[in-house]
């Protein structure tokens, strides 16, 4: 019903900055957007225990969702040079200044936002910030790799995207290979009036709609839920679904990709997989393709066993009779190493009996790793991400709220970090590509935190602080808010800083100030 369509994205004011983190705005059309965070962004999001029971309520939000949400619409309006902050009324803001009081920093998940109160918005906190939905939401994405170029700076800005939906009902589930495209640097953002009329008038032959986000996508029908979606780095149109029917499969959406660049071709809705495997004994959601040898591939599910599959003629020889069988409950994730050595044939795996495990698909043996973590986090391991610059680096995300990072060379010495921040589940951790110390993190709290992890707090003693600021790590760049139960998050490979994130609540593609 919506392939094909060419759609505005909505964008965005910036959320508020603190000395140690920043929030965005919530959604004009569904909550109050009170400066850092409307109240339903603050509040804590229903937990769930199973990934399975998450990719349940992510798909019981857009039951709950409107009309022209159901429809397969996406948002579009515009909203540059509107702000989206509620105002403070006059009087108090009078009263502020006129006490001289330190501003007050809010802590998620910690402070409340009272009947009156607000928080204030720090302008230019993102340098760009754009967010769109579909008719279903969707619980995984990754990038496409394009052709455009590497390291591209320069606005208007181009992505391309893969997803898959979380549908109420099993027919209604598709894969969505997306163009999002005009993305242009967040505009006006702390103009005072005078400033935004002088624009005004300097740009009034200027169309709006030339400046206007759009998201353009194809759509194929998929069997089932997807619950983890990939992409193959040497071959971005080859793509791998985790279906919650317990199957995995491989799809050759070539048209699709070809009909986001040229709009006189059609692409099919209804497409077959090129390679189905049904070797897991449950469904799960670890999937990874190698970035080191085409083709190659993992799949991980929740009956323990992560599966290596080689490419051969006409498909995949899936090693179900030797699976790597370690873990005492569900496979969580599993990752290729990108980068130092052995970085082809060396992955990790994490799950649900708490541990990291790192494997050498060399060895014999698929049941002793060349590495163990046991007890890693004192909760589920949900997630993992190697480090594309330090290749022995990895970090690892809990239901315990926590994430770790891991020297694989010296396990026994413990973790290199240990923050346990976040008041709910970890869903999505992923390496900057190109900084080594920066990561981003995901959680059920309903944020998105970037950190930084070469920052010391350097300031010398004494030093006041305001009101709440020690709740924030120094390491703590950036805290993104404004997405409901956010699922998966991804740095772009080719534009850098820019992180993708797929909520219940829709996509957001945003570039901070600070990264």
């Amino acid at each position: 019903r919506i392939q094909g369509a060419a759609l505005p994205f909505q964008s965005a004011a910036p959320g508020p900055v603190c000395p140690a983190a920043a929030q965005m705005s919530g959604k004009r059309q569904e909550r109050p957007p009170a400066a850092s965070a409307s109240v339903e962004a603050a509040d804590d999001a229903a937990g769930a225990a199973s990934k399975k029971r998450r990719a349940e309520e992510a798909a019981e939000v857009a039951d709950g969702d409107d009309g022209d949400e159901a429809s397969g619409e996406l948002e579009s309006e515009e909203e540059e040079g509107e702000e989206e902050q509620v105002e403070a009324d006059g009087e108090e803001e009078e009263e502020d200044e006129a006490d001289g009081q330190p501003k007050r920093i809010w802590r998620p998940g910690v402070d409340e936002i009272l009947d009156g109160e607000q928080l204030e918005v720090e302008p230019g906190t993102y340098d760009m910030l754009h967010r769109a939905q579909v008719e279903w939401p969707c619980l995984s994405i990754d990038i496409l790799r394009d052709e455009l170029g590497a390291q591209r700076t320069a606005f208007p800005m181009t992505a391309y995207v893969v997803a898959g939906t979380q549908a109420s009902a099993t027919a209604d589930n598709r894969i969505y290979m997306m163009k999002w495209s005009k993305l242009y640097k967040t505009k006006k953002d702390g103009m005072d009036s005078d400033q935004e009329e002088g624009d005004d008038e300097e740009s009034e032959d200027d169309s709006d709609d030339e400046h206007e986000a759009l998201l353009e996508h194809q759509g194929a029908a998929h069997p089932g839920g997807v619950n983890r979606i990939r992409s193959m780095p040497q071959a971005p149109h080859i793509v791998a679904t985790w279906a919650d029917t317990g199957k995995v499969h491989m799809w050759n959406l070539q048209a699709h990709r070809r009909a986001l660049d040229k709009a006189s071709e059609k692409a099919p809705l209804s497409v077959k997989p090129i390679f189905t495997s049904e070797a897991h004994k449950q469904e799960g959601f670890a999937l990874d393709f190698s970035p080191h040898e085409t083709g190659r591939f993992l799949s991980g599910g929740n009956g323990g066993e992560a599966l290596l599959w080689e490419p051969v003629q006409g498909g995949w020889t899936v090693g179900a009779e030797k699976p790597f069988a370690a873990h005492e409950g569900s496979v969580e994730d599993v990752q290729w190493k990108k980068a130092g050595a052995s970085c082809n044939a060396t992955f990790a795996s994490c799950g649900s009996d708490r541990c990291v495990r790192v494997w050498d698909i060399r060895e014999n043996s698929r049941t002793k790793p060349a590495v163990l973590i046991k007890d890693a986090h004192t909760g589920d391991v949900n997630v993992l991400s190697w480090s594309a610059c330090v290749g022995e680096l990895i970090v690892t995300g809990s239901d315990d709220g926590g994430f770790k990072i891991w020297d694989t060379r010296h396990v026994d010495a413990g973790a290199m970090a240990n923050f346990v921040w976040h008041k709910k589940p970890v869903t999505s951790v992923d390496w900057h590509p190109t900084d080594e110390t920066v990561l981003a993190v995901a959680s059920e709290d309903n944020s998105v935190s970037i950190w930084d992890m070469a920052v010391e707090d350097d300031r010398p003693e004494g030093t006041e602080e305001a009101p709440g600021e020690s709740h924030f790590p120094a390491q703590l760049l950036f805290l993104h808010m404004g997405q409901q139960d956010p699922k998966e998050l991804r740095w772009h490979p080719q534009l850098p800083s820019v992180c993708v994130c797929t909520a219940a609540s829709g996509f957001n593609i945003f570039k901070t100030c600070n990264v």
